[in-house]
């Protein structure tokens, strides 16, 4: 039996005039991560970059298409009028390229999803699309004029970019919006139903926890995962046999808690040759009611590793990985998370986080500090990644 054809997906983006070259925004980093896993897609970008730019995205996003950074040509138009001085003061121009349209409009056919998130790059829509059209709103026209300068927009201005926003936002097939910016869209007028499910809140098992005191712990760490996933398992398999055995001596008193569902008869064999592992079942917060010290996440074969490990930070415990794994990561994961570069390297790790209160306050505290600024956004890519996988599932069974 053949695999599912993978989405493919035309994502619109831009590129600001400010920032590092070809540097995309926190956000945008985040949903093309994620999306990426699952679909094939076509990143167009707006505004200035250079080959070299684009070339650090592809290597970055192995299975991403970009292109951006076309010359100007006489075939270039105006942009809207209600989007002139946010381009020019955003992208340095105020004219749309003719030649990002052009390659956008001749595979436009071949897209099974569009994605649009950020306003100005709203221009290069593809004329036709016999496909849904979303909407990623991370911040709204509120947001957009705070950001530029008084000069530019104008009263005049500020209310033909509002307008502007709600002609993308009602002709699109739903809008993708943190809580926040959803409220302001909302108050703005949008209707609740064109709205991402989860809008309101983070999923039952995407949440903060209460931050955590060193004296809360014990000489524990934690896994938290589907233990019936062939990923999963290959993953803990390599962390008991290359680091768990080996490193008997380095890590006597530390216990190891393997929380998940559905632990194969293997995994369970494995950890009872241990007498410092044990399995549970639950949920989260089992972690915090074991008193685990730390959360280990190997990550040797995974390939949601972003998620994952904003996941695991989100317990407000210093996160421990292998570098193998955050190589594959796109979101900027700050002193949240510690790599080793091999077994023994991870083991020693482990025990300096047992050992060592101010290093674990350290990187407990900068844990708590990149869950919060990007579980929300993690949120929202996942709710865009399952409705385009939706919608590719109820167009083939059409």
């Amino acid at each position: 039996m053949s695999a599912p054809r993978r989405p493919q997906v035309l994502y619109l983006t831009s590129s600001k005039r400010f920032t590092a070259k070809a540097s995309l925004s926190r956000e945008t980093r985040i949903v093309v991560g994620v999306l990426a896993r699952d679909a094939d897609l076509s990143l167009a970008i707006a505004g200035p970059v250079d080959h070299q730019a684009l070339q650090k995205l592809r290597d970055h996003f192995a299975s991403v298409r970009v292109a951006g950074g076309f010359p100007a040509s006489s075939a270039d138009q105006p942009a809207a009028k209600g989007l002139r001085a946010l381009s020019k003061s955003q992208l340095g121009s105020d004219i749309v390229n003719a030649r990002l349209q052009a390659a956008i409009q001749r595979r436009s056919d071949t897209f099974d999803a569009v994605v649009i998130d950020d306003l100005l790059a709203s221009s290069y829509l593809p004329v036709v699309q016999a496909c849904p059209v979303y909407y990623l709103a991370h911040r709204g026209a509120a947001q957009l004029e705070a950001v530029s300068t008084w000069r530019c927009l104008r009263r005049r201005s500020q209310r033909s970019l509002q307008q502007c926003e709600q002609s993308v936002l009602h002709s699109v097939t739903g809008v993708f919006a943190k809580p926040d910016i959803a409220n302001e869209l909302l108050a703005a007028g949008l209707s609740l139903n064109q709205l991402n499910p989860s809008f309101g809140r983070l999923g039952r098992e995407i949440v903060q926890e209460e931050p955590v005191r060193w004296e809360q712990t014990r000489r524990r760490v934690g896994y938290m995962g589907y233990l019936g996933d062939d990923r999963n398992l290959a993953s803990l398999e390599w962390l008991l046999r290359e680091v768990w055995t080996p490193g008997h001596r380095t890590l006597p008193e530390t216990e190891l808690h393997l929380v998940g569902a559905a632990p194969p008869a293997p995994l369970r064999a494995l950890a009872a040759a241990h007498n410092n592992v044990y399995l549970h079942s639950g949920g989260r917060q089992q972690l915090s009611h074991l008193g685990c010290r730390a959360v280990i996440e190997p990550l040797m074969f995974e390939r949601h590793v972003d998620t994952k490990l904003v996941n695991a930070m989100s317990h407000g415990l210093p996160v421990v990985t292998t570098q193998e794994g955050l190589r594959r990561a796109h979101a900027e994961l700050g002193e949240g998370v510690l790599a080793a570069a091999g077994p023994e390297q991870m083991s020693m790790t482990v025990h300096q986080l047992m050992q060592d209160k101010a290093l674990w306050r350290l990187h407990a505290s900068a844990a708590t500090r990149t869950a919060a600024l990007q579980l929300a956004d993690f949120e929202v890519a996942h709710d865009l990644r399952r409705a385009i996988s939706k919608s590719q599932e109820e167009g083939v069974s059409a």
